[in-house]
This record gives structure tokens, C-alpha cells and sequence, in this order.
């Protein structure tokens, strides 16, 4: 419709104009010497608006052929660089694909006449590293830094992640020591440090970098914490061979408080203080750790201590017990020191209400020792039926082996009112 318009009105200026020109045409007369032209007005004014239209045509012939070279080589660069954008994409996709040796190929024939070739030997050094053709990734890896030497630390970084797939520790260790020279606050360097300290043990130097990790988004809080505890595990651990008491202790105590209260380190310094013959050390530290929080893995500790006198132990986890009457794991540790006290009545029915909470195979096993010592054999070999179907098949597969314990029926809802204080076990020897 604009355009309509526009002609309309094209058409009737045209038309006024002719009109115009056919009722006065004017006159102009051009001399030069004793030359001269007689022509009208109009005549001129389309002569001028030729030879102005010539004139112009000329000089934009002139331009196109003074520019004809120029224009030429953009053309055939543009060409060459739709064909090199061309070659990386299929490349990536064939590198997507897994076709490790076609995309090496497409992104090496497309690197000359790439934008950004920076890319495409990036990409080349993880097709070769995939052919384990280490040589040619090392190569690829030299001609991207080439390509773009402000890219030393993708280039790099990417090294560090193929020598860390590879298994080049030695090599990956030197190139992220390199980059935390140059680049000191990289997330992702930090990232890959940890990864190759956690992989070496290196728990010194993966404790000097948790402040970094945690300052940084390149892993979760729950990931670093996650770390911290390997972290301190792993010191804990190392600190605590071939160390005399002494030394253990201190070390312990050395630790800062919130990971002294962490189960999983009181779990290894128990250990250890059992291994060195000191069990009312690791009864105390259960003790205060279990009645300031409870954990489910120190109780199951606690029911391993080897003490000389098991009364006391055994009040405290009865006491215990009012507050957790179903914890299969305290349970199973109170049938172990009423085993250690000879109470085999009592534990038969702690290992019950264990087993009727959490089925395990360890818990059967131990039922299943301590009624050969009753001398119910035939219930133990139940008992041994019942661990081995649950190892093998799962606790699915125990309900339909065959009718519950008869003990369970009766026993387990009344566990913990009636043996916190019993006194008088029929079974007891």
C-alpha cells in the first residue's frame, strides 16, 4: 500500500512536470567563443541529468575495478572460513559421536582456514588422547597455544584434565602448579588440584587448599565438607601409624574442635585406642560423644569395647535405650555386652529386637553362635539360614524363607521396658 501510494504520487509530480515543461519550455543559449548552442531549458536539464548519470556510472566502474582484488580476496577468505566453521562442527559432532579418528581429521583440515584454529586443536588433542595417540595430543596441545597465546591457561587446563585421564599424575601435578603459579585464584584449577591430591593421598597439601575450595563455587558446601572429612581422615590416619599413645593423643587434641566432634574421626581414634589396648579411653570419649549426639556408628562401637567390668558399660547403653528403643545398632551392641557378661538370655533378646528392627547378616551370625552355645542348634542353624539368604539375597528375600523367629513376636515390642532393668535372665549361666 506505501508503495502504491509512492507511485501515485511519482506518477503525478511526472506528469506535472512534462505539463509544465510542454507549456513553457524555456530557452538557453551556451557560448563559448564564437561557438554557441540554442536549446530550451528543458532540453538542458535532461542533457545534465545524462551526462550526470554517466559520469556517475563511470566513476563506479572505476571503483569496481580498483577494488576488484580486494573484494576478491575477502570473497575466497569468507569461503574458506564458512568451509573451516563447516569442518569444526562436524568435527565436534563426530567427536560427540566417538569417531575419534574422522573428527581428528575434519578438525585438522579446517584449522588453516579457521577463525579460531584455537579451537580445533583443543578439540584434536582430546580425539588423539582418545586413540592414545599421547604424542599427537601433545603436538595439538603446542599448536593451539601457538594459535593464541592468551589462551595459555585453557590450554593448559585442558592438558591437566587429558594427563588426568591418562594417568599422568607426575605431568598433571607439574602443569596445575604452573597454572596456580599464573592464575592462583582459578576455581577450576583449584578443582582439578584437589581432584589429583585426593587421587595421590596427598592429604597435606589437599589441607592447604580446602581454604580455597571452600572459598570458591567450584564445589558444592556439602562437597568440601565431604573433602574436609577424607581430609582429616586421611591425616588422622597417617598420623596415627606406628604412634605411641602419646603421640595419638595429641595429635587428637591438636584437631580443631568441630572435627573432634565429628563421628567419623572419633570412629578412627576409637579404633586406634582400642588397638592399643586402652578400651576405658574409648569408652569415655563414646560416652560424652554419644550423649552429646547421637550416631549411629559409635554405638555399634561401643557394643565392640572389650572391657573388664561390663556393668557400667551396660547401664549406659540401657540408658540409652530408653530414648532410642528401636535402634537396631544399639540394640546389636547391648547383645554383644550382655554376651561379654555372660547374660546369654538378655542377649539373645537384644540380637532379636536387633534383627527385628534391621535384619543384618552380621546379627544373625552372632544369634546364631550364641544359641549353639545354649544348645539350641536347631534354631542356630535358622539363624545361619536366615544371615546367608539375607547376604546373598536381601532382606526381600529372608520374609518369605519361612515364619518369623518365635522369640520376635513377643520379645521386640516389650525390649525396652523390660530388659533396661532386668535383673533375673533365665538364660543367664
Amino acid at each position: 500500500m506505501k508503495f502504491l501510494f509512492l507511485g501515485l504520487l511519482a506518477m503525478l509530480a511526472t506528469g506535472a512536470v512534462v505539463y509544465w515543461a510542454m507549456q513553457d519550455p524555456g530557452y538557453a543559449v551556451l557560448a563559448w567563443g564564437h561557438w554557441s548552442v540554442e536549446l530550451s531549458l528543458v532540453d538542458l536539464v535532461v542533457v545534465l541529468v545524462v551526462l550526470f548519470a554517466a559520469l556517475y556510472a563511470v566513476l563506479r566502474l572505476l571503483n569496481r575495478i580498483w577494488r576488484a582484488p580486494r573484494d576478491l580476496s575477502t570473497r575466497l577468505h569468507l569461503r574458506r572460513a564458512e568451509r573451516a566453521r563447516r569442518g569444526l562442527t562436524r568435527g565436534l559432532i563426530e567427536l560427540a559421536e566417538g569417531r575419534w579418528h574422522a573428527s581428528e581429521r575434519l578438525l585438522l583440515r579446517s584449522a588453516s582456514g579457521s577463525q579460531t584454529p584455537l579451537l580445533n586443536f583443543l578439540a584434536a588433542a582430546r580425539s588423539a588422547q582418545m586413540q592414545q595417540a599421547y604424542d599427537r595430543r601433545d603436538e595439538y596441545l603446542r599448536r593451539a597455544l601457538e594459535s593464541n597465546p592468551n589462551a595459555h591457561i585453557a590450554v593448559e587446563l585442558t592438558q591437566a584434565e587429558l594427563q588426568l585421564a591418562h594417568g599422568q599424575t607426575e605431568q598433571a601435578l607439574a602443569t596445575l602448579n604452573h597454572l596456580r603459579e599464573v592464575a592462583p585464584d582459578h576455581a577450576y584449577v583449584s578443582k582439578l588440584l584437589g581432584r589429583l591430591y585426593l587421587q595421590l593421598n596427598d592429604w597435606e597439601a589437599l589441607a592447604k587448599l580446602l581454604p580455597k575450595l571452600r572459598r570458591t563455587t567450584a564445589l558444592s558446601p556439602e562437597r568440601v565438607e565431604d573433602l574436609e572429612i577424607k581430609v582429616l581422615s586421611g591425616l588422622f590416619t597417617r598420623q596415627t601409624e606406628n604412634a605411641d599413645l602419646a603421640h595419638l593423643t595429641g595429635f587428637w587434641e591438636a584437631l580443631p574442635r568441630k572435627s573432634r566432634q565429628r563421628p567419623e574421626l572419633i570412629g578412627i581414634y576409637v579404633d586406634q585406642l582400642i588397638a592399643r589396648g586402652e578400651p576405658a579411653l574409648a569408652e569415655k570419649l563414646l560416652s560424652r560423644s554419644l550423649n552429646r549426639s547421637w550416631s549411629d556408628e559409635l554405638a555399634a562401637r561401643y557394643g565392640a569395647l572389650d572391657l573388664p567390668d561390663t556393668a557400667p558399660q551396660l547401664r549406659q547403653a540401657e540408658n540409652w535405650l530408653r530414648a532410642n528403643p528401636h535402634n537396631a545398632a544399639l540394640l546389636l551392641s547391648l547383645a554383644r555386652i550382655s554376651r561379654s557378661a555372660q547374660l546369654w538370655g538378655k542377649s539373645r533378646s537384644y540380637y532379636e529386637a536387633s534383627l527385628g528392627e534391621h535384619p543384618s547378616g552380621e546379627g544373625y551370625l552372632e544369634l546364631g553362635e550364641l544359641l549353639v552355645h545354649m544348645g539350641e542348634h536347631e534354631a542356630a542353624s535358622d539363624c545361619y539360614h536366615r544371615g546367608l539368604s539375607l547376604m546373598v539375597h536381601g532382606n526381600h528375600k529372608v520374609e518369605r524363607i519361612g515364619q518369623r523367629l518365635e522369640r520376635d513376636r513377643y520379645i521386640r515390642p516389650q525390649i525396652s521396658e523390660r530388659l533396661v532393668s532386668d535383673v533375673d535372665d533365665i538364660y543367664t549361666v
